[in-house]
């Protein structure tokens, strides 16, 4: 029998059709090789790693008569060349206008008859790369097996040349609509309120939102946006733009150290430095005590009675921080050590998987976890925050995607409804590579932001005496 999709699932597909903003996340690798690419090998690589991955060759049939949540089935007519497509920049082509070029991707819908992602594979770059754009529905990424596109095609290995000589895939046929009704009709009798919730989501949705925050403070903070929030909040959109900026780990995990931190402490303080320099450049005048609130979705791991506490974690979940921003504060040090205190008081209520523990979970990588974030902050109230900030630790070698070696990685967050601005970043060798999401009209100068970065991480960096 076909697999019904998670209420939660469901509920990510409700109004996609007349909804504002696409629920999809996407990641932006720069691949290079010593040679030129092949296109149809790249196509036959990533028809390769889909054997990994079965759900991007399935899609979502609706149950008729709506008796039921919706199945995943696969897709007999799956055609790789709609999914995967080719794209360039014209010269020249820097990273302005790939960042320009993907701005225009993300905007564009995922077809809801198809399997929901899509990959482009863009060319034009000056110095020969790749750039590889992968879009993935957060759908996709229910279940405790969820994945990722971008990390499925991620490896510690470069693909070996006979890599695409697998085995044919076939699809499963599709129950017929008959099969579904009397499926759906067996789930009402044995679950006599399941349709109920179909048509209220009332009780699934209140359950969802008080799951989603960490510990009852956070939820005692939740009231209507204000103060700064207009310059983040948009009722209106107008397609979207994308920045892209990155700094070195290094530096971040110095200042870790001098100032007693973490290291996830010092880049959300270098992001409020920024931010707090873009208000500013916008005319927008600040108070000390000038805040916004950033839903900072965080992987936590809840100890068990029969845990062995020297035993690695195997599992975790997602859970949403509501961080305050101190972006009214002149002083670096100031901002640090508030951002410092907020997290350490997050940490209290459940305990956060560290970086190490959180890369040696299965499904964790940098992408799949942006992707999760997102989809956490879906399930809380749009007005309760300000902006989404999803940050991932990624590994610190190099990594090869097909034959060619993973240069450089940028997280591409999802702009959620009546948001202006979302931001993620992932460190990658070193390097800590940051992804800017905005409304076209509402924040016209996203990359400005993004290029403040580097002056915020020089100003916090001159406070250390």
């Amino acid at each position: 029998m076909a697999t019904r999709l998670a209420t939660s699932d469901a509920d990510l597909l409700l109004g996609e059709g007349t909804r504002s903003r696409s629920r999809h996340s996407c990641s932006l690798a720069l691949v290079s090789r010593d040679e030129p690419w092949d296109l149809d090998r790249v196509m036959e690589f990533v028809d390769a790693r889909l054997a990994d991955a079965p759900r991007y060759r399935q899609r979502i049939r609706q149950v008729p008569f709506g008796l039921a949540r919706a199945v995943w089935v696969d897709d007999p007519d799956f055609d790789l060349s709609f999914h995967v497509r080719r794209s360039a920049l014209p010269a020249p082509g820097g990273m302005r206008q790939l960042a320009d070029l993907v701005a225009r991707l993300v905007d564009r819908p995922l077809e809801p008859g198809r399997p929901l992602w899509e990959l482009y594979l863009i060319e034009g770059l000056p110095d020969g790369r790749l750039a590889v754009l992968t879009k993935t529905h957060h759908v996709l990424m229910g279940g405790r097996n969820a994945v990722d596109l971008a990390q499925v095609l991620m490896s510690d290995e470069r693909a070996a040349a006979d890599e695409d000589d697998v085995a044919t895939w076939t699809p499963v046929p599709s129950p017929g609509d008959g099969v579904l009704i009397l499926d759906a009709m067996l789930t009402i009798a044995t679950h006599p309120l399941e349709l109920v919730r179909r048509s209220a989501r009332i009780v699934g949705i209140a359950e969802r939102v008080t799951r989603g925050m960490v510990g009852a403070a956070s939820l005692a903070v939740l009231r209507p946006a204000g103060g700064l929030a207009g310059m983040f909040r948009t009722d209106k959109p107008r397609g979207s733009r994308v920045g892209l900026a990155s700094f070195p780990l290094s530096r971040a995990r110095r200042l870790a150290k001098a100032h007693d931190c973490t290291v996830n402490d010092v880049v959300l303080a270098v992001l409020c430095g920024a931010l707090r320099s873009w208000i500013l450049s916008c005319g927008h005048p600040l108070a000390t005590a000038d805040q916004l609130r950033a839903i900072v979705p965080m992987a936590v791991t809840a100890e068990s009675e029969d845990q062995d506490p020297t035993e690695e974690a195997t599992s975790a979940e997602i859970a949403s921080a509501l961080i305050a921003m101190p972006v009214g504060e002149p002083n670096p040090r100031m901002r640090l050590a508030q951002i410092s205190r907020e997290t350490a008081t997050q940490r209290l209520s459940r305990e956060a998987v560290g970086a190490k523990a959180l890369a040696r979970l299965s499904g964790f990588a940098p992408p799949t976890l942006h992707a999760l974030g997102s989809r956490a902050a879906i399930m809380l109230p749009s007005d309760s925050y300000d902006l989404v900030v999803t940050n991932a630790p990624g590994p610190q070698h190099g990594m090869f995607w097909g034959d060619g070696e993973l240069d450089e990685v940028y997280p591409v967050p999802a702009l959620l409804d009546g948001q202006a601005l979302a931001v993620s970043m992932s460190s990658y060798a070193g390097t800590v590579y940051c992804g800017f999401t905005s409304d076209r009209q509402a924040v016209p100068d996203v990359e400005e932001i993004g290029e403040l970065i580097s002056s915020a991480l020089d100003e916090l960096s001159g406070s250390v005496r």
